[in-house]
């Protein structure tokens, strides 16, 4: 009788606080990533360059699953919902990332956050949060 049941299975996904290091930083920037509906071409290579920067030896395939991961884990969330979730996403980071790793990722979001040509209010309030957050700052040139 299963074959015709109208519930879906839930996705699988870790919560914050039993991510890995790239999949807590994955899940951040995606949280970026989704703040206007939509990630484009250049987000993602963003995405990838501070990934491949802060985990040199990272597996593509491991990676996507996450992003992948983060996009539907976010996508449930409403917007009180999402900002709960993303500072327990950066509580993580804290936890996981060192010093060194902590602060590359200031001029990472800001390349995140510029990387569409627009900089949105909702991305400005997430960099407020990571730079509250992890004590870093994030310079972003608003006027793109």
């Amino acid at each position: 009788m299963g074959w015709f049941s109208n519930k879906k299975k839930a996705p699988e996904f870790n919560s914050p606080e039993n991510m890995s290091p790239i999949e807590a930083v994955t899940h951040l920037c995606a949280s970026i990533h989704l703040t206007d509906g939509q990630a484009d071409f250049e987000e993602r290579e963003s995405w990838v360059g501070a990934i491949s920067e802060l985990f040199p030896e990272f597996s593509e395939e491991r990676a996507e699953r996450f992003l992948n991961e983060a996009y539907q884990a976010l996508g449930q969330k409403g917007d009180h919902d999402k900002m709960n979730y993303i500072v327990d996403v950066l509580t993580r980071i804290k936890i996981l990332l060192n010093t060194e790793q902590i602060n590359s990722l200031g001029p990472k979001i800001a390349e995140l956050i510029e990387a569409d040509g627009i900089v949105m209010t909702s991305e400005m309030e997430i960099a407020k949060l990571v730079e509250s957050h992890l004590s870093i700052s994030i310079s972003v040139n608003e006027n793109l």
